[in-house]
Order: structure tokens, then C-alpha cells, then sequence
């Protein structure tokens, strides 16, 4: 009985703790170190990962914004409503009142105004830093060398249609169907319009009485920016009119839309868009834009369409036939169009074979990605960055048929 007791006793006393060896915890922090730094590693990659995906996800989404605005743009060159600007090559045809009457030069030749007010030309482009820049965009700062800046001077597409028209001495009232139009000025607002029917058009300063029905726009032949006076025309209708409207000649308006009450002409409004990379605020490159002020013939300031384009390249489709057969031949540079066109009347007509356009942009992403900096290609112009900013990097490319010079519509 003695020895089971004392057997009892001894198998509930404690036993000592034997702990844990030098070499096992060695292990065991060599196993943590090399877990946590899987774990650093892991996340190092997957934030990698997230700049690179967020960083050119920034890169698509501009390149796709820049890419459509600008063919919206360019598909309205040569737009004149139901005719196109290359078919309104004579005096009987086109009549810009910004320009200075000249009897052999259609539409006028000089245009005291500025290149702004040259609709006689929708397009033109040059490369900044090799070329002479025109006279509008000559003091904007921080455009970008060796990147293109495309200019275009179009009818909009929103138009109201024309209800009559009256005339005075060298002022001309054309009663319009809605006055109301979203496009159209505040009321007393001075602006460019462009007037047309499928035989002619117009180029005018004036501005809208009033938004509701029977409102007009007036147009005063001598009132500023309006310089046209055509003095082979001595009276127009009962009135004398010495500032010849060619869309307002009764014969150009036989034929009428809806009985007798509506002329087939429309009213637009005349723009000006210029485009071209300058650096932001930021010290980035980016897309700007300069157009006329919303209610004004006055040139704003530039505006920042989109962040982080660094290069614009352009490439002009040309129809080279005498005379023109309508088709592409070859594509040539800004500098190649210009090049010998040494009057005015020479680079309208120069740039008036113009129908297509190639549009090459460097984008980047705003911030850095990791990306390698590398020489990249646009259109044929390599381009290499000056920043080591790790930033991705991609050039987007389009072509762009002028459409209405094609079609003539």
C-alpha cells in the first residue's frame, strides 16, 4: 500500500520545462525574416503593378479623349452647310467680310482682323520652333519645339434656318427660325456667323437682338471686324448696299425651302480652333486649345484639353493633280505644304488640297510608373524624352478624312 502511494505522489508531481535552443530560435527568425520579406516583396510588386495599370489606364483614357476630339474637329473642315469650301472657289460664291475687297481674289485677300479671321483657308498647320508661328498664337508661351500646332476655321454644325431677309445701306437683317438655338450669342453680343444656301456662303460679324421669335441677326458692314465693300455692286434690292451679301442676292434665293416665307439658307456660327502642346502650370505637357470667347469674336486664352501630351506630329494627305482629281497622293509635312507658297493667296491655295490628315501623339502617364525611358516613333519623327521619370509612355496614331472636300458636301 506504502509503494502505490508513494508511486501516486510521484507521477503527479510537475516536470521542469526544457525552453528552446540557441539554434531553434535562430531558425525560427531566419524562417520570419525570409516570410516577411516574401511579404515586402510581394507587395513591393503588387504596388508596382497597380501604378503600372493605373498609370496606363491614364495613358489610354487621354490618348482615346485627344484622339476623338480631334477628328470631331477635322471632320468639319471645308464645311460650308450643304457645300463644301472647295467648291466655292469664284466671287459669286464665297464672300469673307472680315477680308478686303479684292476684285480678283474670291472671297477677298487681305484681312486686317488676323490669321484668326482667314476662313478662306479652314486648315493650316506648323511645327513649332522651325517655322514662323502665325500672329494669334506668336505670344502664347511654353509651346513645345519640334511639336505641330494645328489650326482649323469652320462653320459649326448646329445651324437655325433663315426666314427672310432685309436690307439697308451696308446693313443687312436676316430674320431667323430660332432664336433660341443653344449655339447662338447672348443677345447684343457681337460674334463671327456664317451664312449659306448650296450655292454660296458668307463670313460676317454681327450679333442676335433677342432670343425670342422674330429676333434677328444684324449684321453692319462697317462696323469692326467687318471690312468688305464691294464697290462693282450698286444697289441691292431697292436699297443701296455697296457691302455686297452674295447669299443675300435674290436670284441666289429663287428657290425656297416651304412656300414663299423660308429662304433656303441657314445661319452657323464662324469658329476659330487652334491646337497645340504647351506646358502646364505643372510643368507638364499637355493639349491645349485657343478659340474664340463664347460670346465675342475675341480670341480667349489657351485652354487645357488634356494632361501629359508631350508631342503632336501631323502629316497632310495632298492631292497633287492638276487640276485636282479628289484623291491622296502623297502625305507631306507642315514645312513641305508651305514650302515656295510666298503671298497669302499662295498658301490658301496650297493648303486648299489638303484631304486627309495623319494625327501621332506621345502621351504619358501623370505620375511614375517604372517604365524605361526609350526613343519612340511617331508618324516618322523620333522623339525622345528628356525627363528620367519612369512614366509610361505610348504613341497614338489616326487618320482623318476631310470629308467634305472628298464628298464635296
Amino acid at each position: 500500500m506504502k509503494n502505490t502511494i508513494q508511486a501516486s505522489t510521484s507521477s503527479m508531481r510537475p516536470k521542469a520545462q526544457a525552453g528552446v535552443s540557441l539554434i531553434e530560435l535562430m531558425i525560427a527568425i531566419v524562417i520570419a525574416g525570409l516570410i516577411s520579406l516574401g511579404l515586402v516583396q510581394i507587395f513591393g510588386a503588387s504596388s508596382a503593378t497597380s501604378q503600372m495599370t493605373e498609370g496606363l489606364s491614364r495613358v489610354q483614357e487621354s490618348g482615346r479623349f485627344a484622339t476623338q476630339y480631334l477628328q470631331r474637329q477635322l471632320r468639319m473642315v471645308g464645311f460650308m452647310g450643304c457645300g463644301a469650301d472647295t467648291g466655292r472657289t469664284v466671287q459669286e460664291s464665297f464672300v469673307n467680310h472680315l477680308a478686303q475687297y479684292d476684285a480678283a481674289v474670291p472671297g477677298g485677300n487681305n484681312v486686317p482682323g488676323g490669321n484668326a479671321y482667314r476662313f478662306q483657308r479652314p486648315i493650316e498647320a506648323f511645327t513649332q520652333g522651325s517655322m514662323t508661328a502665325t500672329a494669334e498664337l506668336a505670344t502664347i508661351t511654353g509651346l513645345v519645339d519640334g511639336s505641330d500646332v494645328l489650326i482649323v476655321r469652320v462653320f459649326t454644325e448646329e445651324s437655325t434656318p433663315v426666314v427672310s431677309v432685309s436690307k439697308a445701306t451696308d446693313t443687312l437683317n436676316i430674320l431667323v427660325g430660332d432664336p433660341d438655338a443653344p449655339f447662338l450669342p447672348e443677345p447684343n453680343k457681337r460674334v463671327l456667323f456664317g451664312l449659306e444656301n448650296c450655292r454660296s456662303a458668307d463670313v460676317f460679324a454681327g450679333l442676335l437682338n433677342g432670343n425670342a421669335p422674330g429676333s434677328l441677326v444684324i449684321a453692319d458692314g462697317r462696323a469692326s471686324p467687318n471690312v468688305y465693300l464691294d464697290p462693282s455692286v450698286s444697289a441691292c434690292g431697292t436699297a443701296p448696299c455697296p457691302w455686297d451679301f452674295r447669299i443675300s442676292n435674290a436670284f441666289l434665293n429663287a428657290k425656297p425651302l416651304v412656300g414663299d416665307s423660308s429662304l433656303n439658307a441657314e445661319v452657323h456660327r464662324a469658329e476659330y480652333y487652334a491646337f497645340f502642346v504647351r506646358t502646364n502650370p505643372n510643368g507638364i505637357p499637355s493639349l491645349h486649345m485657343l478659340r474664340f470667347e463664347r460670346d465675342s469674336f475675341a480670341l480667349g486664352g489657351p485652354e487645357e484639353l488634356v494632361e501629359g501630351v508631350e508631342n503632336m506630329q501631323l502629316r497632310f494627305g495632298i492631292d497633287t493633280n492638276t487640276p485636282p482629281d479628289g484623291r491622296v497622293d502623297v502625305y507631306q509635312t507642315a514645312a513641305d505644304i508651305v514650302g515656295g507658297a510666298a503671298t497669302p493667296l499662295a498658301l490658301d491655295a496650297a493648303w486648299s488640297r489638303v484631304l486627309s490628315v495623319r494625327i501621332g501623339m506621345l502621351i504619358r502617364s501623370p505620375d511614375r510608373a517604372g517604365a524605361p525611358d526609350r526613343t519612340h516613333t511617331i508618324l516618322d519623327t523620333s522623339v525622345t524624352p528628356s525627363a528620367n521619370d519612369g512614366a509610361i509612355r505610348e504613341v497614338y496614331e489616326t487618320t482623318v478624312a476631310l470629308r467634305n472636300r472628298l464628298f464635296k458636301s
